[in-house]
């Protein structure tokens, strides 16, 4: 070994001498600082994401009139997932406004094709979660349904 690199003893190439010391930029305490602007967005929008996460079934709850919902659930469900696919493209053109000559254009087919290939076990979560959406509605309408015919029906008293 001379000069950190290490020869092969089969193709003679040389090749740069692994570090022992090395560690993954997520635990190395010497990485890049990020930020208070970007500390401060981040703790914001995962505190956003929690009291909107709460704040849901009883948004829904409120949205009924007269026990029923004026409008689709699955209307509801659909036009939020179109509206996170559209904030999805707007980041991303942001992004690609902001890249570097050299770096891979993140507009290509090919990055795109790359992209959804790594990212096509995410739709599972995607869609589970859109039930869960979904059946949030559906439930407290059933609910509803459930506890006004019990109070329409008299309560019979046992002797």
């Amino acid at each position: 070994m001379k000069d950190g690199m290490i020869e092969c003893s089969v193709c003679h190439s040389k090749l740069v001498s692994p570090n022992t010391k090395a560690v993954s930029k997520a635990y190395d305490k010497y990485r890049s600082k990020i930020s208070s602007k970007q500390r401060a967005l981040n703790i914001l929008l995962v505190v956003g994401d929690c009291i909107l996460v709460g704040l849901q079934p009883i948004l829904v709850f409120m949205s009924k009139v007269d026990g029923s919902f004026k409008f689709s659930p699955i209307s509801v469900n659909f036009l939020t997932e179109a509206a996170k696919l559209l904030f999805a493209i707007v980041m991303l053109l942001l992004q690609a406004r902001r890249q570097k000559v050299g770096e891979k254009p993140l507009l290509s087919v090919s990055s795109f094709v790359q992209a959804a290939r790594n990212n096509v076990l995410l739709a599972v979560p995607a869609l589970l979660y859109a039930i869960n959406n979904y059946l949030k509605f559906t439930m407290q309408d059933y609910v509803m349904l459930i506890l006004d015919s019990q109070q329409a029906t008299p309560e019979k008293k046992f002797t």
